[in-house]
């Protein structure tokens, strides 16, 4: 009888044992797991372009789709030559830049200038957007002006553009593509309306660079 007992109860512990086990399974297995919110979308600051100044030039302007005239291939700029490289992008290269390249159109009529810039080692790329932002001169044509100046970035790739306000917006989207959305936020500052556009065949741009003409090769867009 006593052993009937000792096993019965045995029996009971064991069941007790169980119902536990799978209560605390159960309550594992219930629990919630926790979220996280997706963070929203933005410029990597940490992206670089791929390719040399010239490549990326011509990738922006393969990209565009308001530039009706030819302009040049991209070609670089002398930087030893201190004042035409001021009067590309505005600042004085010396210790600053590394290399830049510039895209005019062949038409010296035309406002528009592009150009794109690489720091050298150890500049600020901020505060050398800020200085080619106030440094350019977007009077540098004989008989126009541009309309609007942007400065913009991805990683150490600097762009320049000057023109009309529809072609400067246009010229970052393009760039914005080949940085993969990783441009950054535009600076800007205001030119001047043209008023009365030129005619076609009109006074030759007298700052043009002395390489460019004679030469036959260019984008041809439109």
């Amino acid at each position: 009888m006593k052993k009937a007992i000792a096993i019965l109860l045995a029996l009971v512990s064991i069941l007790s044992f169980a119902a536990c086990g799978n209560n605390a399974d159960t309550e594992t297995t219930t629990q919630a797991p926790e979220t996280t919110k997706a963070p929203e979308a933005t410029a990597d600051p940490s992206a670089q372009l791929d390719g040399d100044l010239i490549e990326i030039g011509t990738k922006i302007i393969e990209n565009t789709s308001t530039i009706e005239f030819a302009l040049y291939e991209p070609k670089e700029i002398v930087l030893s030559d201190i004042e035409a490289a001021k009067s590309f992008i505005g600042v004085d290269p010396t210790d600053k830049v590394e290399k830049a390249v510039f895209v005019d159109p062949q038409i010296g009529v035309q406002p528009f200038s592009l150009c794109l810039v690489k720091p050298a080692e150890g500049v600020d790329v901020e505060a050398l957007k800020n200085e080619i932002l106030e440094g350019v001169n977007y009077r540098k044509w004989m008989c126009v002006a541009a309309e609007k100046v942007l400065v913009s970035n991805c990683g150490d790739t600097i762009l320049m553009v000057m023109a009309s306000e529809e072609i400067v917006d246009d010229v970052y989207n393009a760039f914005n593509i080949v940085a993969s959305g990783n441009a950054s936020p535009a600076l800007t500052k205001a030119g001047e309306v043209q008023e009365e556009p030129p005619v076609d065949g009109g006074e030759a741009d007298m700052n043009a660079p002395a390489a460019m003409p004679g030469e036959d090769e260019g984008i041809i867009l439109g």
